[in-house]
């Protein structure tokens, strides 16, 4: 097995167990919780998740895009990732009460002070994980994920199960965010040397500012509509959109982070080969489509039997925002690995271009939408999704002289089987009563007719499914 494949299977082996694992203690605690509790816990994420990309800083991207890296580099990243960290906890410690008074909701402010240490102890780690990452050693990252989410999930459930409400979010936070730092400071040979070199800082800010302020941008963004939603609505509605929004997100987006973060230090590799670059982007984005997009295709479908098996019956006002992220999310691998395909290149400030004018549309989308109703921001959510995919199409054009057929044309054989499996499923689900046997008999028929499809209509695929096929028929012989 290559390199790139041992990365590939580590990758997903992290991700599908750790989401796995969480999709499952979200669930439970779900169960036992109000939907209150998730939108205090999004409306403190908001803050952490924006300091979080400040700590970050773009630097470990800039690590990995630059061949020439050195120890020096690594200590100064070290080192001004513990410096933010420090300095926005502290930040956050003092505005805490202004953010409780504006939301008129003074539990916000302990809470806060408790969720606010995952910005210093998250920063603890950085380096080493771009290590792992830089080797494509996923396994060591696989063994701390899982051991942490194992752990801290039933850290949650106990704790939500005896009445802790919110308190029970908040320690399977910080609980698998403290076993995974330490799992990777122990796991990691790297010794501090408490080194800074302004040479390598400028070198690696000069590049990884740019993908930051990508982060940056759409952060704000996400997070004011978290924001707005909770003070215009309620912590209710926040809720509500909340799980929509993750639902469907969490097999997209974490697809698509197994593959790219494998993907992008091979296109960083391939910067003189155009053609090799271009044949690796189609290739791996081709894997991605062929699995997320069923995946979102029947979650669409299946939104309102999945919420009311999987969450229960009051969590079902948010069955047709699920619906609607669904089809957000089947563009995301999309707009990753082209983001990869121009970060390979080098070409960061095309990224920061890219990112002011498709938030600039979003932004737009939302200050329209935002008086209409949670739906109606959805919409928009999804048509900015598709106006910041088309950007990034176009850049891939400038930068690789790929055209937009030359991108679709290799994608479009994985496009038309979902489009006819998503049908089949909605009116097969029609015809049952109850939500669990709409659920597991719509599923299990989409299931099967899109590996029909994939055999009918000849998918790249088809050919990985046949060697399985045949290795294990060859082995119960």
């Amino acid at each position: 097995m290559s390199r790139a494949s041992r990365g590939v299977l580590w990758s997903f082996i992290e991700r599908f167990s750790t989401q796995g694992i969480s999709l499952v203690v979200g669930i439970v605690i779900a169960r036992l919780v109000t939907p209150a509790a998730y939108g205090q816990v999004a409306i403190i994420q908001t803050f952490i998740s924006f300091g979080q990309i400040f700590i970050d800083g773009g630097f470990g991207s800039a690590l990995i895009q630059k061949q020439d890296r050195t120890d020096d580099d690594f200590q100064t990243v070290f080192i001004f990732n513990s410096i933010i960290s420090i300095v926005l906890y502290w930040s956050l410690f003092f505005v805490a009460p202004a953010i409780a008074d504006f939301y008129d909701n003074a539990d916000l402010v302990l809470l806060m002070w408790v969720v606010g240490l995952n910005l210093i102890i998250s920063g603890l780690a950085l380096v080493q994980r771009t290590m792992l990452t830089i080797d494509l050693n996923f396994k060591t990252l696989a063994k701390a994920s899982i051991v942490a989410t194992v752990i801290s999930g039933i850290a949650g459930i106990v704790m939500a199960y005896s009445g802790f409400e919110v308190w029970a979010l908040v320690a399977q936070q910080l609980l698998s965010q403290i076993i995974q730092v330490l799992m990777l400071v122990v796991g990691v040979r790297w010794k501090i040397r408490f080194r800074f070199s302004w040479e390598s800082f400028r070198t690696m800010f000069s590049f990884g500012f740019k993908l930051s302020l990508y982060d940056v941008v759409t952060n704000i963004y996400f997070n004011i509509i978290n924001l707005l939603i909770g003070k215009r609505y309620s912590a209710t509605s926040l809720g509500y959109y909340d799980r929509a929004f993750i639902l469907p997100q969490i097999p997209s987006a974490n697809i698509s982070a197994v593959v790219n973060r494998t993907v992008y230090p091979l296109l960083c590799e391939m910067q003189d080969d155009r053609v090799g670059l271009l044949e690796t982007y189609n290739r791996y984005l081709h894997y991605c489509n062929y699995i997320i997009l069923p995946l979102m295709t029947l979650i669409m479908a299946l939104a309102e039997p999945l919420i009311a098996v999987l969450l229960t019956a009051k969590w079902l006002p948010a069955a047709e925002y699920v619906s609607l992220f669904s089809v957000n999310f089947m563009a995301y691998a999309w707009i990753l690995l082209a983001r990869s395909v121009l970060a390979g290149l080098g070409r960061s400030d095309v990224i920061l271009k890219s990112i002011f004018v498709t938030r600039g549309v979003s932004f737009l989308l939302l200050v329209i939408t935002i008086g209409l109703g949670i739906k109606t921001i959805c919409i928009g959510i999804v048509l900015g999704t598709f106006v910041e995919l088309f950007i990034y199409m176009h850049n891939v054009k400038r930068v690789t002289g790929a055209g937009f057929l030359e991108q679709i044309k290799p994608q479009r054989d994985v496009i038309l089987p979902n489009i006819l499996m998503g049908l089949f499923v909605f009116f097969i689900a029609e015809l049952f009563d109850g939500m669990f046997l709409k659920l597991v008999v719509g599923g299990l028929s989409g299931v099967i007719l899109y590996v029909a499809f994939t055999f009918f209509f000849r998918l790249p695929e088809c050919r990985i499914l046949n060697q399985h096929i045949v290795k294990y028929i060859s082995r119960g012989w």
